[in-house]
């Protein structure tokens, strides 16, 4: 058997346990349907019940397209509305309490979420179910909130992924991302829809082709278009400039269905997409196990680090205020971006930020580890012929070490920073005015003591990856 041979039975062979493991089963899809089934007739009956006409309920989504993993199921239930008779106002105000109390005299749970405006979940037999109101328009051009547009792309997708064998291609696709936290458009992930996976595997015909294509993709200069409106790449970068990749949407060709891809996401695909066409593992398709966290571990590990590096971790808890994951998540980054830009400003090297939030998204800690926290910092002045030399002597008088000329016939000192960290941090928050977070303590962790106050099971896992940084443990092996 030959080498390429050799290669494409082993993509094959993994190609068919991935799927094993993700595509539903024809049990799962009838599960669906019914309990699509039984919340359509109690939400038609409670609104019918109240007068409420010109409504139509349509299943939408990855159900309604076949293309869901088998472990990551829910519903998308749509109720479309006719906007001559109801406006957004009403939307906000009258139907999610209509649908909540409705769902929740019959016994069911329900949350109330935010998207392009409220809309209510429940949970049915273990099955999360989203009602989300919108508004029926025969145009996606004439949409008036941003669901309008989503029955438009759920019939766009059917008539293009007509065998199973595309939408398995989907799967694949979608259970790569998931393995590497790269799907979902959502800020906290930033990475790619399910839209945009489906999009793709239209586009190349595959999952394999998509990588093959994702190798030769450039940042902020690719455009990808399925049904050829701008016609060439120059014209398509000048409409979506800032986005580091453009996937027209065959809909709707003013907007980008990429627009969410961060460039880390991207650039993290782009490795991938490459390191598993050099050596297909099945491991690409595993999601990271849990690491087993022992407190003393932890403390043991800050501790080398301490010594080691010069590093020291700082925490920041915050409570949250609003229960809207993407506004949550928003703010968050915002802070993080801001936080880690004014520290390195200040001097701080190797500034690494991250977010955990608890399941009931009440609590958040932002860690920041910073590699160099020493008390002091090593301030490089202007060459000793300049002008301003004789200005940086002075400033600098009371160095600890220095001010001397280096090789290259520059002033430098060794000086105590003028900016403590959790000063630092402290203002750059309370300069701003955050709607959904508050912030309740800033701390530096120092003991086995300072862990143990933090202990949350789940966080302490998320910790323990946070310091060890070994994203890409799980395929380290198959690289040798």
């Amino acid at each position: 058997m030959s080498k390429s041979s050799s290669k494409e039975s082993l993509i094959t062979s993994i190609f068919e346990k991935v799927l094993a493991k993700v595509k539903p089963g024809e049990d799962i899809k009838r599960k669906l349907m019914m309990v699509y089934e039984e919340i359509k007739a109690l939400i038609h009956y409670c609104l019918e019940s109240r007068g409420l006409i010109n409504f139509e309920t349509s299943l939408q989504g990855s159900v309604a397209k076949d293309t869901f993993l088998k472990d990551e199921v829910d519903l998308d239930m749509f109720i479309l509305f006719d906007p001559a008779r109801y406006d957004t106002k009403w939307i906000n105000e009258e139907f999610v309490n209509i649908i909540t109390r409705c769902l929740q005299s019959q016994g069911y749970n329900t949350i109330l979420k935010y998207a392009a405006h409220p809309y209510v979940t429940a949970y049915v037999n273990g099955i999360e179910v989203d009602i989300v109101p919108a508004f029926r328009v025969d145009n996606p051009k004439n949409i008036i909130s941003a669901v309008d547009r989503t029955p438009f792309h759920t019939h766009y997708v059917k008539s293009r992924l007509l065998e199973e064998k595309l939408r398995d291609e989907v799967r694949l696709l979608k259970a790569f991302l998931r393995a590497w936290n790269l799907y979902g458009a959502e800020i906290k992930v930033q990475g790619f829809s399910g839209y945009l996976t489906e999009l793709l595997v239209i586009k190349y015909g595959s999952f394999l082709n998509v990588l093959k294509a994702a190798i030769s993709w450039r940042a902020y200069k690719t455009c990808i278009e399925i049904e050829e409106y701008y016609g060439n790449e120059k014209a398509c970068k000048d409409k979506f400039k800032k986005d580091v990749l453009v996937v027209v949407d065959p809909v709707d060709p003013d907007r980008n269905a990429a627009a969410a891809l961060s460039i880390r996401s991207y650039a993290c695909f782009k490795m991938l997409a490459r390191l598993f066409l050099e050596k297909p593992a099945i491991e690409f398709f595993e999601t990271s196990y849990e690491v087993q966290a022992n407190i003393n571990e932890i403390a043991k590990l800050i501790e080398e680090r301490q010594r080691a590096l010069g590093s020291c971790i700082i925490i920041l808890h915050f409570n949250i205020t609003k229960n809207s994951p993407d506004i949550v998540w928003g703010q968050l980054k915002r802070i993080q971006r801001v936080i880690k830009n004014t520290l390195e400003k200040y001097g701080y090297k190797g500034v690494h930020v991250d977010t955990w939030i608890n399941d009931e998204m009440s609590r958040a800690l932002t860690v920041l580890e910073l590699m160099d926290c020493s008390d002091y910092e090593f301030h490089m002045g202007p060459p000793a012929y300049s002008n301003e030399a004789i200005s940086f002597l002075k400033k600098n008088i009371n160095a600890i070490i220095g001010p001397w000329i280096d090789d290259k016939g520059r002033i430098v000192c060794i000086r105590k920073r003028k900016h403590n960290p959790i000063e630092v941090i402290r203002r750059v928050i309370e300069s701003s005015v955050y709607t959904s977070v508050r912030l309740e303590e800033i701390k530096k962790i120092v003991s086995v003591d300072d862990v143990k106050a933090m202990h949350d099971v789940k966080f302490m896992m998320w910790f323990k990856n946070f310091l060890l940084k070994k994203h890409f443990d799980k395929i380290m092996k198959t690289l040798i």
